[in-house]
């Protein structure tokens, strides 16, 4: 088994060694987009901090790059990955509409897209039905749990700019629930002052992955370099354990896949 694996680890090291050689003469320069959705990104006094932006920087130390980490509103980084080439985008979800612009790499993270309530709620859900009468949603633009809602039918939402303002609107009883990633929960609630025990999941809507995103234009070679880059950091061991620093417990996602643009 040991044999496997440092086969498997030189394998993917050489990978590595021939992208970045045969890409080192294209001197592309990408520009790099995150939002503040802590722990997975934010801004810390001006610097880019979480564990995307943590990782993305590992990557680059393994690439040899050092381009700068910019956080943006998740909407304004969205429309700039939409309309220029040589943009990565993370961490995001891929679906049917983003295809059609990008090119993934990943996966980064796991995470379960829930409904939040407050503790002292005694609201059980245990279906869509159920959960259109039940009271008001709140959200935030862009959001993966946003479009989630969109596409079950459900319209009685709030939409907030930020994803800690939906929390909130909950804690504040604006809202009856909030739809949030479980990742960001308790960094979410302790940006507003607020404990985790002070909410509770009572309807889990999908459980996603999340990628780093190439915009449409950005050369394949460039990708490929990157999806190597990810590939020998998981291998080592090192994506494994910035993953508990960040996360504890929560399911590790192992695999490495390329997911091409839909033309």
């Amino acid at each position: 088994m040991g044999r496997c694996f440092k086969s498997g680890f030189f394998s993917i090291f050489l990978s590595l060694l021939l992208i970045c050689q045969s890409s080192a003469d294209e001197s592309v320069e990408l520009r790099l987009l995150t939002e503040p959705w802590a722990p997975v990104s934010y801004d810390d006094a001006g610097i880019a901090s979480g564990f995307a932006v943590e990782l993305v920087n590992e990557l680059q130390r393994i690439m040899g790059t050092e381009l700068e980490i910019e956080v943006l509103p998740w909407a304004r980084a969205l429309s700039i990955a939409n309309s220029l080439p040589n943009v990565v985008l993370f961490a995001t979800s891929v679906d049917e509409e983003r295809r059609k612009n990008f090119d993934f790499v990943g996966p980064i993270i796991t995470s379960k897209i829930s409904l939040y309530a407050k503790a002292n709620d005694d609201v059980e859900i245990n279906n869509l039905e159920e959960l259109n009468h039940a009271g008001s949603i709140g959200t935030y633009r862009s959001a993966i749990g946003l479009e989630m809602l969109k596409e079950l039918g459900l319209t009685q939402l709030l939409v907030s700019s930020f994803p800690h303002q939906s929390a909130k609107q909950l804690i504040k009883g604006r809202v009856r629930f909030w739809c949030q990633a479980d990742i960001a929960v308790a960094s979410l609630l302790t940006k507003i002052g607020a404990n985790i025990d002070s909410v509770k999941p009572v309807f889990v809507l999908s459980e996603v992955e999340l990628y780093l995103a190439f915009s449409k234009g950005t050369e394949v070679g460039v990708i490929k370099q990157w999806q190597s880059a990810l590939a020998y950091y998981k291998t080592s061991g090192k994506f494994k354990r910035l993953y508990y620093k960040w996360f504890g417990d929560l399911p590790v996602p192992e695999r490495v896949e390329l997911i091409r643009r839909v033309e």
